[in-house]
């Protein structure tokens, strides 16, 4: 297999710099060109390039976490919720939760919690506000990225035809979001490696 029909994801900064220093030491080329990267550095690169179809605005910043609870606290302040009762921290980690399980604002099911519906608010507004200054935090890096390639058919088949291999390091910490899109962008003829360690899985 081509060196470029492989992607290569895990899921540190500091792992894939292994992973790409490795490859360009095995196969003495460069690997710029290729995809070897963390979970959402693959998925940054692929709303850069198809940030049409994403619906995302050609220059949308990146929302690191301090910025997003920046935000998540102003909203709160906004909907008259005390911050000791209602911990900006906390919606922020449920906000994240609900887009690491796939979950939009809309399709949050509250079952008449008032918890559950005041931080659906939140979220609501949250979108709203990220939508209006082209903000895409870290968690909507890889929910926009599995609704890409789920949606479009062309840019589903990108990844098809040219990845006849993808290696997912560190298995055992993948999420809901992450594990979804690895399914969308493998192909049923792609050769899958998925290597992990079972004293690490959070799963047991």
């Amino acid at each position: 297999v081509s060196p470029h029909g492989i992607l290569a994801v895990t899921f540190t900064n500091k792992a894939a710099a292994e992973l790409r220093a490795r490859t360009e030491s095995l196969l003495n080329v460069s690997a710029k060109s290729m995809w070897v990267g963390t979970f959402h550095s693959l998925a940054h690169r692929l709303l850069r390039m198809h940030w049409l179809e994403a619906k995302l605005p050609q220059n949308f910043q990146i929302l690191d976490s301090d910025d997003q609870l920046r935000i998540v606290k102003r909203l709160t302040k906004e909907a008259g919720l005390d911050d000791a009762a209602w911990p900006p921290k906390q919606i922020q980690w449920q906000i994240n939760g609900w887009k690491d399980e796939g979950i939009r604002a809309d399709d949050v099911s509250d079952k008449g919690d008032f918890y559950a519906q005041t931080v659906k608010g939140i979220y609501k507004h949250y979108e709203e506000a990220c939508a209006n200054d082209s903000l895409v935090d870290f968690a909507e890096l890889l929910l926009r990225a599995y609704e890409l390639v789920k949606s479009n058919k062309t840019v589903k088949e990108f990844f098809h035809n040219r990845f006849k291999a993808v290696l997912v390091d560190e298995f055992q910490d993948t999420n809901t979001i992450q594990y979804n899109w690895l399914k969308e962008i493998a192909s049923d003829a792609a050769t899958i490696t998925a290597v992990g360690d079972d004293d690490q899985s959070i799963y047991g």
